[in-house]
């Protein structure tokens, strides 16, 4: 387990460090834009955001778990996946420049919306999957803590305006680069898109795919909220709904940096060594049920000083949000032991399953209370789609998995 303890601490270092990095950038950015066009970057983001989900088509999770289990291939799987993506991020920028330039004039939210396409390349040259897969995470911690402190620099250099919302984009891409290119040379990085390399990728998509749903519909109902606010509510209720989302997401983010460092142990020891696969699950059970006591909990209790004291009083409407969405996101740091395990034992339809289904009823619930309620039946419909989904994961590792580690 002393392994396994390593990549925890690393994981944990790397999510903390460029944790706190991208919180004095989220800070500042919201002090420096104003609610308004904190709005527009945060509308545009989230689109962004959520078509990486179509580079990344489950493939980082899938090369993790291979990786772990054949680490001769590494530079193959490496040169295949990030080529893949290449391509899928071209075809992106011209369908979504396509659609929006066809839709009539450029307005504020267009422009960030077309310039926010630039970090789909920042998803495609990402490798930190390929050092988890090799159990390397300070590899990790190098990545994200580098690039974090790039964006945190060259925000401050060149944001101090409403104005300069529309820099933001590209300073978040050009960040990213230096790290990109050390790893690509470091895996011995081959350009792959002949017939013969996507027929070989086509190969790892059906595996791949039904992870890659999993995180659609992970992000359906965890990200589309801000998009689905936007269409029924006013911008300036989006940038203080980002807020409680951020904070959220951030503490969301943390566990599954610590699942990715879990993952590899778990594909190796199922079936192999259940008193290990056991242990390394109860740790990461452990550390949430810690995490949720002493942190996120007590964090309700203190949100308005939270806010007034990051991103200023102006921001107080997301106060009541986030505090029921603290109390929701107890239960999504209960629920990623149990989902990892399952994904690393190759039980990810069943977790699709689940996912797809709290999806359904997240979409649903938001149409129903969005437009009365805002961003309060946003963080509703968060904390009720995150106990549904609890109860259901845990009733699927039961069933699947439980009784045999027990054995």
């Amino acid at each position: 387990m002393e392994r396994l303890s390593k990549n925890f601490i690393w994981m944990a270092a790397a999510n903390i460090v460029s944790s706190l990095f991208s919180i004095i950038v989220f800070i500042y950015l919201a002090r420096a834009l104003l609610p308004e066009a904190f709005g527009y970057f945060s509308y545009a983001f989230t689109i962004a955001f959520f078509l990486a989900n179509f580079i990344e088509l489950g493939l980082s999770t899938y090369g993790t778990r291979e990786i772990s289990l054949n680490r001769a291939r590494v530079s193959e799987y490496a040169s295949e996946i990030v080529s893949f993506r290449l391509l899928v991020s071209v075809i992106l920028l011209i369908l979504v420049f396509a659609v929006v330039l066809l839709s009539g004039r450029l307005t504020p939210v267009k422009i960030p919306i077309l310039e926010s396409t630039v970090v789909l390349f920042m998803f495609a040259f990402g490798l930190e999957w390929a050092f988890q897969g090799l159990e390397k995470m300070h590899m990790v911690f190098v990545s994200l803590a580098t690039t974090s402190a790039l964006q945190l620099g060259l925000i401050y250099i060149f944001i101090k305006s409403p104005e300069d919302v529309f820099r933001v984009p590209m300073l978040y891409f050009v960040s990213a680069l230096p790290i990109a290119v050390i790893f690509l040379y470091r895996l011995r990085f081959r350009l792959l898109i002949k017939i013969e390399d996507l027929k070989r990728m086509f190969s790892y998509l059906s595996s791949s795919l039904v992870i890659w749903l999993i995180s659609i519909f992970a992000q359906v109902y965890s990200s589309l909220d801000i998009f689905l606010l936007g269409l029924f509510r006013n911008i300036t209720e989006v940038g203080y709904f980002t807020i409680a989302r951020r904070v959220t997401g951030g503490a969301t983010l943390l566990m599954i940096f610590l699942a990715n460092a879990l993952l590899p142990r778990l594909s190796c020891t199922f079936s192999k060594d259940n008193a290990l696969f056991k242990e390394a699950t109860n740790r990461f059970l452990i550390l949430a049920i810690a995490l949720s006591a002493f942190i996120f909990l007590p964090l309700i209790f203190l949100t308005d000083y939270i806010i007034i004291f990051t991103v200023g009083k102006d921001y107080l409407p997301a106060s009541l949000p986030l505090k029921i969405m603290l109390a929701g996101l107890v239960m999504v740091l209960f629920n990623l032991p149990y989902s990892t395990g399952l994904i690393a034992c190759r039980f990810e339809k069943d977790v699709l399953k689940q996912v797809s289904a709290c999806a359904v009823l997240s979409v649903v619930l938001n149409i129903l209370l969005m437009p009365r309620y805002g961003m309060i039946g946003a963080s509703i419909t968060f904390l009720l789609v995150e106990a549904m989904a609890l109860v259901w994961i845990l009733w699927i590792y039961n069933k699947k998995i439980r009784k045999e580690v027990t054995r």
